[in-house]
């Protein structure tokens, strides 16, 4: 998939302006504040993923006129799939966003399967220095776009966990609770095991942004005893139990789900400098687009917000080699041109593409 054309209009900062876009490596150009990151927004908003902030409210997006009233906000686009034919997709921002696809209302989850797109924040190095939060998000937007499922289960158990971190806070017996979240957090332990084996799998395509070969491994969260899922997860509940109550929050589940990440053996936010850990981190984000290229038939979309700062010339140059063997159409945003020569460069400025 590839976006050919946009034009976003009463969106944040960006000025109405039809832009075409290449195939292959698009990079923004800017100083702050000029818009980059709005514009890397709107096309995860566009594809079905919502703002960058989890929990934004959709009439924060939206411009404002000079006499206080709130404007509607929309997002066009003219996609092309892989045989060819284009499509246009839309997305009206007010009070909710509403999805169009070739001129027909549709969810956020049927966007996503049609149009897939993968955004990574400038804060992508969290991956290998973070909490497990940021891994935990990974997984999940992968496991969003290969699996119409996924997104649905997730969504089932967070509602139940919620209802169970109630009934802790009440000082009441959770067992009630833990036979519902039982069959959706195995079920959740399956599926990410699962998608973590496969981008494990595809991290040695990106074997020269590594310094060392990074292998992964997925931890249950408050488990890991037994190896089938569902009896694990029974029997952490179990183990749990008092400590949970006493604690008045749940421990078990996939809410404490983690990526251990290891180079030569050894945890690899101790093992590599910042810079590695930059590539590494890429070479994680690129196995995660492989994972849903191979899984879903199809290319996704690349979003890199400063994908590339802190970095030196080679490893920029490293980076950029990557990004452009997956054939993927790229969009990343920087501060600073560099090798301008073979990539496709837009200059943006106060909202606007010069």
């Amino acid at each position: 998939m590839r976006f050919n054309t946009t034009y976003f209009h009463h969106f944040r900062n960006i000025g109405p302006q039809r832009r075409a876009w290449s195939p292959g490596f698009n990079l923004i150009v800017g100083p702050n504040g000029a818009g980059k990151t709005n514009f890397a927004e709107g096309l995860n908003i566009i594809s079905g993923w919502g703002p960058f902030e989890p929990g934004a409210k959709i009439a924060s997006l939206v411009r404002w006129t000079a006499d206080g009233r709130e404007e509607r906000a929309s997002l066009w686009a003219r996609v092309e799939g892989e045989a060819g034919r284009e499509t246009d997709v839309f997305a009206s921002l007010s009070v909710r966003t509403t999805l169009k696809w070739d001129e027909r209302a549709i969810g956020a989850a049927q966007m996503r399967a049609r149009l897939p797109v993968l955004s990574f924040l400038s804060g992508h190095l969290s991956l290998l220095k973070g909490g497990a939060s940021y891994r935990r998000q990974l997984i999940d937007r992968v496991g969003a776009l290969i699996s119409p499922s996924y997104a649905l289960r997730l969504h089932d158990y967070r509602k139940a966990l919620r209802q169970k971190a109630a009934i802790l806070r009440k000082r009441q017996d959770p067992r009630i609770a833990n036979r519902a979240l039982a069959p959706l957090g195995a079920w959740l332990w399956t599926a990410r095991e699962e998608i973590a084996r496969l981008i494990g799998g595809n991290l040695s395509v990106f074997a020269a942004l590594q310094t060392s070969p990074l292998s992964l491994r997925f931890v249950r969260g408050g488990g890991g005893r037994l190896a089938n899922p569902s009896e694990d997860f029974r029997r952490s509940l179990v183990e749990a139990h008092d400590r949970e109550r006493a604690a008045c929050i749940p421990l078990t589940g996939p809410q404490r789900d983690d990526l251990a990440l290891f180079c030569d053996g050894r945890e690899a936010s101790a093992a590599l400098s910042r810079g590695q850990s930059r590539r590494a981190a890429s070479a994680l984000l690129l196995a995660s687009a492989l994972t849903v290229e191979r899984s879903l038939g199809k290319k996704p979309v690349l979003v890199f917000d400063e994908a590339t700062s802190d970095l030196d010339e080679d490893g920029r140059e490293a980076i950029t080699s990557a990004l452009l063997s997956t054939g993927c159409q790229i969009f990343a945003t920087t501060t600073e041109a560099f090798r301008p020569d073979y990539l496709t460069v837009h200059r943006m400025r106060e909202g606007r593409f010069e």
